[in-house]
């Protein structure tokens, strides 16, 4: 079992339990650093979702940076089990949905659930931001002010906007592309 420090925020310090193995790859210290910074100005009491939730790091950093709560969608059990293991142990607010992203967003769109942040980062090289972002697009998941942030490998093609949403901004760490994308006029 590997650990991961959080590192900034109210956690800062903390670590988390992680999934051995190459089912989940975690976002790089400096790049989760970097994203909580950019989203700072929006995480304040914020609801986040995390649709391919992995070993959770990008949740807690961002309920460390100060959103409220988080659902986190994961396929793999094991890592599932691992979310819910360290909110218990850091005592915040995550409820964790097994099973897969794709399906699981219409379900919670059905709910009415809304959130402010919704985090898209899947594996890569499976066309899974696309197909997220699609889903997505027919949704009313993201809250009035909210950010969706795509995760991809900068030999990715982006996801062209389409319906409500548009293209906020992009930035590039080497070879990790982040996407942002705010309910806007739509194309």
């Amino acid at each position: 079992m590997g650990e991961i420090r959080l590192v900034s925020g109210k956690l800062r310090g903390r670590k988390l339990l992680a999934p051995e193995g190459d089912n989940t790859r975690p976002l790089l210290t400096r790049l989760r650093k970097s994203l909580v910074d950019i989203l700072r100005p929006r995480l304040q009491g914020a609801k986040v979702l995390d649709l391919f939730g992995g070993s959770g790091a990008i949740t807690f950093e961002l309920l460390s940076g100060g959103a409220k709560k988080a659902v986190v969608v994961e396929l793999d059990a094991d890592a599932a089990d691992l979310i819910k293991i360290n909110a218990d142990k850091l005592g915040v607010s995550i409820r964790v949905i097994p099973g897969d992203a794709l399906k699981v967003a219409p379900r919670l769109d059905k709910a009415s659930e809304r959130f402010d942040v919704i985090i898209v980062a899947p594996p890569y090289n499976m066309e899974l931001q696309e197909a997220a972002m699609d889903i997505l697009s027919g949704t009313e998941l993201l809250a009035d002010g909210g950010i969706i942030v795509v995760q991809r490998d900068k030999r990715e093609r982006f996801w062209e906007p389409r319906g409500n949403f548009d293209l906020y901004e992009t930035r590039s760490y080497g070879r990790t592309v982040f996407d942002f994308y705010e309910w806007g006029e739509g194309s």
